[in-house]
């Protein structure tokens, strides 16, 4: 892989299309200063991808498209095209030449292009990382690029290793994971907070869950003990209806007269049976009959041709004859061919004898033959070279002639040249001294202009500073109320009020308030305690007066179970009217009620009245907790309860819990309400957080909404101080690169009046070594003249005699070949031909044996064919008897058919009437029947029933629910008790999440209707007392269960992708560690040896800061020359500084070796010796490398494959000038091919 070519359009001072033709060698690139030179090192770089503007040696990325000059306008864009040889696939792609493109418009649009596509940035960086060059362009070596390295830390020393070992790529990857595992650990805390809300919810729910199961599992008793009930009715009743007698004798005579007629049925189904048998017979004899006639034709048939067969059979063994050659005839024959053959095979061997001695012959007449040939062939060879050399004696006269007037022209022309030399030096000199007295006055203003700056960017820094500091306040605040949001709504998932009750809030019922939870406000931890001492007061609805109540009760119906609280009928009317200003005002409750006396839950061991843990909005609510919670205290804790009841026994005390003690007697409470109301006042305070949350980012916005106006303000001036700075930088640019145009022209006048001078000399010395070689071409010509040797052509009679004699010897050797090959080709057809005529007379033999064999067997046949046609014969006169038998008795048959038609006829009429009488039988017994419709009646009823109130069929109801089953035992538990509730509940459940195949490990006991009744009064009065049961409580807990299982789940995803994340970092670190140890062992070795030979007898070392920490440590450089005891790079002088850069560049280059590298006058600071040094190791690097090399040296030049010259004149225009170099000495004066192209250039963009 090597650069191929490099196209320049509007690219700094290229403002024309500019193609340079790079070779794989290296190319050097020269011309003087100011001249463009380093605009194609700047070009490359752009191409590839260089997104910094100083590193292109601007103020901005604007400024690489030509600016225009005096004489040429500015253009609008600058486009940069290199083309890369691929041939042998170092770039991932599949073109052996690829080419690179990048355009800038002036309106500050961009585009790149990979073989005329367009590609992204990305797209080319990662095409040329795969090949050593990274992003950081470490194989473009500019004019700032040593100091960079001098002056680099360890640690970008390190980047410069790294670089190179293509590291940087992935140490993108893992700041990649980094930064995503960052975003996963805020996503994990949000996730850990949300399954911990929901946990808290799942307790409460949980609770309503386990009494909505307690629900379900009395209804299952109510539905088991009705059924079998209703059961036991039906099959009481059916009994009944069983039992009675109608009037049988109805039946009776149906039954005889369909026993009439089911026997005449049977005798005219044995009629005709007798008479199918008949037919069937009847047919079975006229088959036969069909079949016997069928044989006495197939006999006679069969005796006629068995008699055909014999005669014929008897003809063929007649006519059987042998008709070929008999084999003795055949045999003599072969016996004549014989002494043929004899003959033929003498022949033969007499004409191999003639062949063989005209082979020998033919032989020698070739080796005279060649030997004449090459006798011929050197004479030739020595004529050659005596004309060759007479031509080379007069191509030198004529090079020799040329060469002089070349001489002899260039010393007019020189002449001619430094006649104006002394005036132009002059006129550079007053240019020079003019330009420097204004570069003088401009820089005088500069500092001030540098201070405004200073002070303007200092004032910007600190308001943004200021305002930063605000807006990430601001943030932590947005992010802080984020949280309250969702915990709010997690919160409000829990608060909400049971179905029942929601149902009948919003049901819009006049005279409505709302619910009693809603109107309370508990010290928070004594949510359980306060809903246990006011009871069934928690589940109750508020209502204005007595009549909404009556009308809620209405509203419900005799199956709804609700409890209403309303005003005393004796009640104030301020107290009435303040309660209807409440009703439907339940966002502002939880603002307007009164805050609780207390502060706090009680500590363990303490207690507090429960009065002063709860207050309500409404003032008839207030009253009513008043008489409820006298005499009611609240325990931190069971002791404290229990002492407290200890000192007040009249007391009821109840435990933060919910467990209540009293004299005599101790409970645990526990309802649903108790976790709403809880969960209401952890809302109530996460709204009231979320409130002040909003006034901070309110205050946040107003402070940081102050700012905008000082900080443009400070921007602004900041903006003029830069732009007045620019305008004394580009001012002093300009005057700096007038001075340096000025000074380097006045150098160029020099340095070309020097060279006139030079070249003056040398050319009035080759016109004298011209003249000495003409005079010596010519005498040389004069003695070869002399020699007088002028043949041409040498004899060739002997070679064509020798030709003409081999040519004959080779027609008679053919004709003796073709010969021979005919005798042979006659041995082999006698051969052939004997044994053809002895295998046909065997063959002949063998037919006339099968023959005879064939006509033996054929007369056996004729003889078997005729006792077939004897046999045949005598079986077609007997069929023909039996053929006379069967049709008599078919004739016999037909009568008898005739007979049983009559029996069968007369059956059916004495059947018709048997059906008469049985239909009379049947009448009288459905006049019978009518009389038991009655008594179905109440079986309908009880039917009815079962679909209405069981939803199953009579049949149905009693095969599952009926008498004579067990009754399964739904509810074993015996009464009351807290423990054994839960218990029995989730039994339940998990009975009825069963299969059925699992029934019949539920206990049973027998059927007693006593006991089934009063199983049933037991279940209705158990539902009465468990009240109202959220019946959604069920599906509600699974779904919240469900949804924190996900939760769960994700969070053990987000987990594992973080330890996935982790590993990718680890790996990432462990093939960084090992590239970069490889690469930095493989530089230090490469440095140690570089660094010998650039500085002999000295010692440098590249070393690492912390070599137990391969992933962070730095690299530091040791240098010391010979002859010195420093080390420190910055005590060398300039050119060892110079020289040691480029040792750790060179040493970077072949330990991780690039396709190319460019190089911007890094020689430039060195002496002869060191010089010398530098090209040695610039020529290793050829052997694997192509080396583009900016120069004003010229034993850099000499070492080159090809040379650009690039110029430019007073109009800013540069011009490139290529010389391709076929030698290295000797020849540099030789003119070649040169292409030149003009481009416009900026002045702001020429070297300084």
């Amino acid at each position: 892989m090597h650069l191929k070519t490099l196209t320049l359009r509007g690219f700094k001072s290229f403002a024309s299309a500019t193609k340079l033709e790079l070779e794989p060698g290296i190319t050097c690139v020269v011309g003087p200063n100011g001249s463009g030179k380093s605009n194609v090192v700047d070009a490359l770089a752009w191409v590839m991808g260089e997104q910094g503007a100083k590193n292109l040696r601007g103020g901005k990325m604007e400024d690489v498209i030509f600016a225009g000059t005096v004489k040429k306008q500015a253009l609008g864009r600058a486009e940069v095209a290199l083309t890369i040889d691929n041939t042998d696939g170092a770039l991932p792609i599949d073109y052996t030449e690829v080419t690179i493109s990048r355009t800038l418009f002036r309106s500050g649009g961009s585009e790149y292009r990979v073989n005329g596509e367009p590609a992204r940035l990305l797209d080319i960086q990662e095409l040329l990382s795969d090949s050593g060059l990274g992003k950081e362009m470490h194989v473009i070596v500019g004019q700032g690029r040593l100091d960079a390295i001098l002056h680099a830390d360890p640690f970008e020393r390190r980047g410069f290793i790294e670089e190179a070992a293509g590291v940087l790529k992935h140490r993108k990857r893992k700041e990649k994971a980094l930064r995503k595992l960052t975003g996963l650990q805020t996503n994990l805390d949000r996730l850990s907070d949300l399954r911990s809300e929901l946990a808290r919810q799942l307790g409460p729910l949980g609770r309503q869950a386990k009494a909505a199961q307690r629900a379900q599992i009395v209804q299952a008793v109510l539905r088991d003990a009705t059924a079998r009930l209703l059961a036991d009715d039906l099959v009481q009743t059916q009994a009944r209806i069983a039992a009675t007698t109608p009037d049988h004798d109805p039946a009776e005579r149906r039954r005889a007269q369909e026993e009439r007629v089911r026997l005449l049925d049977e005798e005219i189904g044995e009629a005709e049976a007798a008479r199918r048998s008949f037919d069937t017979q009847t047919d079975a004899v006229h088959e036969r009959r069909t079949t016997i006639a069928a044989q006495h034709t197939r006999a006679g048939a069969l005796a006629q041709r068995a008699g055909d067969r014999v005669s014929m059979l008897r003809s063929a063994a007649e006519q059987q004859r042998p008709a070929g050659e008999s084999p003795d005839a055949l045999r003599g024959r072969a016996e004549r061919f014989e002494a043929e053959h004899g003959e033929a095979e003498s022949d033969a061997e007499q004409r191999r004898t003639t062949l063989a001695d005209l082979t020998a012959e033919k032989e020698d007449v070739d080796a005279r033959l060649a030997a004449a040939e090459r006798e011929l062939a050197a004479e030739r060879a020595r004529i050659a070279a005596r004309m060759k050399h007479r031509a080379e004696l007069a191509s030198a006269v004529a090079v020799a002639q040329r060469t002089l007037a070349h001489a002899e022209s260039a010393i007019s022309s020189l002449e001619a040249e430094s006649s104006g030399s002394d005036e132009q030096i002059e006129r550079a000199e007053a240019a020079v001294a003019a330009a420097r007295d204004r570069l003088t006055a401009t820089e005088a203003g500069e500092s001030s202009l540098d201070e405004d700056h200073t002070a303007a960017a200092k004032a910007v820094a600190g308001l943004e500073e200021e305002r930063t500091a605000l807006v990430d306040d601001r943030s932590a605040c947005q992010a802080e109320l984020v949280g309250l949001r969702a915990k709010a709504e997690g919160q409000r998932a829990s608060s909400r009020l049971t179905a029942e009750l929601t149902d009948l809030v919003d049901a819009g019922l006049p005279g409505l308030r709302g619910a009693v939870a809603q109107h309370l406000r508990i010290v928070p931890g004594c949510e359980v305690a306060v809903t246990a001492a006011i009871g069934t007061l928690s589940s109750a609805v508020l209502t204005e007066d007595r009549a909404s109540a009556l009308a809620l009760l209405d509203y419900v119906g005799e199956e709804g179970l609700v409890d209403v609280l309303h005003p005393r009928a004796g009640a104030s009317q301020s107290t009435a009217a303040s309660s209807r200003s409440e009703a439907g005002q339940q966002a502002s409750v939880r603002s307007a009620a009164p805050v609780p006396t207390a502060e706090a839950a009680p500590q363990p061991d303490a207690t507090l009245p429960a009065a002063s843990a709860v207050t309500a909005s409404a003032p008839d609510l207030a009253e009513a907790l008043a008489g409820l919670l006298t005499d009611i205290t609240l325990a931190g804790s069971r002791d404290a309860a229990l002492a407290r009841l200890d000192e007040h026994p009249r007391e009821t005390v109840i435990a933060l819990d919910g467990t209540v003690y009293a004299d005599g007697r101790a409970a645990r409470a526990g309802s649903p309400e108790a976790g709403q109301i809880a969960a209401r006042a952890a809302l109530d305070e996460t709204l009231a957080a979320m409130d002040e949350a909003e006034t901070r980012i309110s205050d946040l916005d107003e402070r940081i909404a102050a700012f905008d106006e000082p900080l443009a303000a400070a921007r602004e001036r900041e903006r003029t101080a830069m732009a007045a700075l620019h305008e004394s930088d580009a001012a002093i640019m300009a005057a700096g690169e007038e001075l340096a145009r000025a000074t380097g022209e006045l150098e160029r006048l020099g340095a070309r009046a020097s060279a006139t001078a030079d070249s003056l000399t040398q050319a009035a010395k080759r016109r004298e070594a011209a003249v000495a070689e003409l005079e010596g071409a010519r005498r040389a010509v004069a003695d070869d003249e002399a020699d007088g040797d002028d043949q041409d052509e040498p004899d060739t009679a002997v070679r064509d005699e020798l030709a003409d004699a081999r040519v004959a010897m080779g027609e008679r050797t053919v004709d003796a070949r073709v010969g021979l090959r005919s005798a042979e080709d006659r041995v082999t057809f006698l051969a052939d031909r004997i044994r053809s005529l002895r295998r046909q007379a065997d063959q002949e033999e063998a037919a006339r044996a099968q023959a005879a064999r064939t006509a033996e067997a054929r007369r056996r046949q004729a003889d078997a064919a005729g006792e077939i046609a004897r046999i045949a014969a005598a079986v077609a006169e007997r069929v023909g008897v039996w053929q006379q038998e069967a049709e008599a008795a078919l004739a016999e048959r037909s009568g008898e058919r005739r007979r049983l038609e009559e029996a069968v006829a007369g059956l059916r009429a004495r059947r018709a009437e048997a059906a008469d009488d049985l239909a009379k039988a049947a009448d009288a017994e459905h006049e019978a029947r009518l009389a038991r419709e009655r008594h179905l009646l109440h079986l309908e009823e009880l039917e009815r029933r079962a679909v209405d109130d069981v939803g199953l069929s009579a049949e149905n109801l009693i095969e599952q629910f009926g008498p004579h089953l067990p009754v399964p035992v739904l509810d074993p538990r015996p009464g009351d008790g807290g423990a054994a509730a839960g218990q029995s509940a989730a039994a339940a459940q998990s009975d009825e999440a069963d299969e059925v195949g699992e029934a019949d490990e539920v206990p049973s006991q027998p059927y007693v209707r006593a006991d089934v009744e009063r199983t049933l009064a037991k279940a209705k009065k158990e539902r009465s007392s468990i009240g109202q049961v959220n019946p959604l409580a069920l599906e509600e807990f699974a779904a919240l269960q469900e949804r924190h299982d996900y939760l769960e789940k994700q969070i053990t995803d987000v987990e594992r992708t973080r330890e996935e994340l982790m590993g990718l970092v680890e790996d990432v670190d462990r093939h960084v560690q090992e590239v970069f140890e490889s690469a930095f062992y493989d530089t230090q070795r490469e440095f140690a040896d570089i660094f010998s030979r650039v500085f002999p007898g000295g010692e440098g070392s590249l070393d690492l800061t912390d070599p137990y920490d391969m992933l962070t440590t730095g690299v530091e450089v040791s240098a010391r020359p010979a002859g010195k005891r420093v080390k420190r790079l910055s005590l060398l002088s300039g050119g060892e500084r110079s020289l040691v850069a480029v040792a750790m560049l060179v040493a970077i280059f072949k330990a991780r070796p690039s396709p190319f590298y460019v190089m911007d006058e890094v020689e430039a600071a060195l002496d002869d010796v060191n010089l010398s040094r530098l090209l040695t190791i610039f020529r290793e690097l050829q052997e694997t490398s192509q080396l583009i090399v900016i120069t004003h040296q010229k034993r850099t030049m000499e070492i080159a494959d090809a040379l650009y010259g690039v110029t430019m004149h007073g109009d800013g225009i540069s011009r490139v000038i290529s010389q391709r170099l076929e030698a290295r000495a000797g020849e540099a004066d030789t003119p070649g091919d040169a292409e030149t192209a003009e481009s416009a250039a900026r002045p702001a963009a020429v070297d300084a």
